[in-house]
């Protein structure tokens, strides 16, 4: 498969940057606060910033929410997990009780077969 045009690369990273985040501005509904945090407008500048340490958290990208939301999914995984252990601990003891009433079912018809008269008038 080829692409429909090749696109020109950029002299500089932040041409580069600007032209890819064109991309997502057109491809992705996105604010501009939530594409600056995925692409930056200066790129090179906050990169050099975050390498150093003195951006601001504000500035930085927030994995708070996706973190949170991870943390939910795995917790209703397991949570899952749990019921589905103890429903089919349920089953087996269901099946071992149900064993049970059939075989005492049996004696039952047995006893019942023997205490009948052989000729019923």
């Amino acid at each position: 498969m080829e692409a429909e045009r090749k696109p020109t690369p950029f002299e500089t990273v932040d041409g580069e940057a600007d032209r890819v985040r064109e991309i997502f501005k057109h491809s992705f509904p996105a604010s501009d606060d939530e594409l600056d945090g995925l692409i930056p407008k200066k790129f090179t500048d906050t990169i050099s910033r975050r390498a150093e340490g003195n951006q601001s958290p504000q500035e930085d990208f927030d994995w708070s929410v996706t973190l949170a939301n991870v943390e939910t999914i795995v917790g209703a995984k397991h949570a899952n997990e749990a019921l589905l252990i103890a429903a089919e601990k349920r089953a087996e003891i269901a099946e071992a009780k149900a064993k049970e009433a059939v075989h005492w079912l049996k004696v039952l018809h047995k006893a019942i077969l023997k205490g009948l008269p052989d000729k019923v008038a």
